[in-house]
């Protein structure tokens, strides 16, 4: 498979690197204008499986190219094949293999203050105030991170899950790892939580849980 980046920011490029190296890419190239030192540059996407990009734009200019986006925005869009693949999707599909989900929560960096409520993060997140809020029309509880750091929560009826890692790693991987959700049709990442959960895994993320 050869995957072709929308060079549309940091999240995008850091998902080219964790693509290169996935078993199931033959390829990754750079659709320009743009310079790469380390993906080959092309003028066009003729020659890609499926583009992955990030931010509002994505979809628009994946159209453009007539080729399905790989995206991190929270809904479906017309030649997008996998959405969701954020921070805050990664801790719905940690909480999609959960049960009985009481608590689906992420923190980042990037994200606004809370003042709803607390929820205890793992370290070096820690305990900080969250709002409540919706993605995809699912609940979720999102906080600032004080440090670098980003961290998705689940916690089920047994146990909690959870992933802590720098927060522009852990967004790259996020987007990244919707590459093995593809099954032909437009997919939410935590509607092919196993997979997508597996492949951020192999990219890198530690999952944690306390039975």
């Amino acid at each position: 498979m050869r995957v072709g980046v929308l060079a549309s920011g940091d999240t995008a490029v850091r998902a080219a690197h964790s693509l290169a190296a996935h078993p199931t890419v033959d390829e990754v190239v750079v659709i320009g204008p743009a310079r790469s030192r380390s993906f080959r540059v092309v003028p066009d996407a003729g020659e890609c499986d499926i583009l992955v990009g990030s931010g509002a734009g994505a979809p628009a200019r994946a159209r453009k190219l007539e080729v399905p986006l790989l995206w991190d925005g929270e809904t479906a869009e017309e030649g997008v094949m996998a959405w969701g693949a954020a921070p805050v999707g990664l801790a719905l599909a940690l909480a999609a293999r959960e049960p009985d989900p009481r608590i689906v929560a992420a923190a980042h960096p990037d994200f606004e203050e809370g003042s709803d409520h607390q929820v205890r993060f793992p370290d070096p997140v820690g305990s900080v105030k969250v709002a409540d809020a919706t993605f995809a029309g699912r609940r979720v509880a999102l906080a600032h991170s004080p440090d670098r750091f980003a961290a998705c929560l689940a916690v089920g009826a047994e146990r909690m899950v959870t992933i802590v890692d720098d927060g522009a790693f852990l967004s790259g991987i996020a987007l990244a790892a919707s590459i093995d959700t593809l099954n032909g049709e437009p997919v939410a990442v935590w509607d092919r939580a196993l997979p997508y959960l597996q492949a951020a895994s192999a990219m890198g993320l530690v999952m944690a849980d306390d039975r």
